[in-house]
């Protein structure tokens, strides 16, 4: 038995890694609000900027299954905005917080974001001392 379930956590862990997209960013273009960039992590982190400094962010995303049968990914942004993204064709559309309309949204190409590794802190030896 415990064969088995190591088994199916390596084949769960492959087939996520073939569906990871990595980080990554594009513009999009929607009636009734400048040109937005958004930008998504392997973590599943979503953000979601446009100019005059605003800001949003969401964690995760729901899916849900068109008559056509192609799978929508949503993420809901903690200001009550949804984005919705057709994932075989990549057709994304919005529908802005405390409206229930939906808009179909012009989206760029994605552009590759490169993580930016850290050094860890350490407190000058000078005050190690004291």
């Amino acid at each position: 038995m415990p064969v088995y379930l190591s088994a199916g956590l390596i084949l769960l862990v492959v087939s996520h890694a073939a569906f990871a997209k990595g980080n990554y960013e594009f513009q999009l273009t929607c009636p009734g609000r400048a040109t937005m960039t958004v930008s998504r992590d392997d973590y599943g982190i979503s953000t979601l900027m446009w100019p005059e400094h605003q800001f949003e962010i969401a964690a995760g995303e729901t899916f849900s299954q068109l008559t056509s049968g192609d799978r929508v990914s949503v993420t809901q942004f903690r200001n009550g905005d949804q984005m919705m993204v057709d994932d075989r064709t990549e057709e994304t559309f919005f529908s802005y917080a405390g409206s229930d309309k939906i808009i179909s949204c012009v989206r760029s190409a994605d552009f590759d974001m490169h993580g930016v590794m850290l050094p860890p802190w350490e407190p000058p030896a000078s005050s190690l001392s004291s």
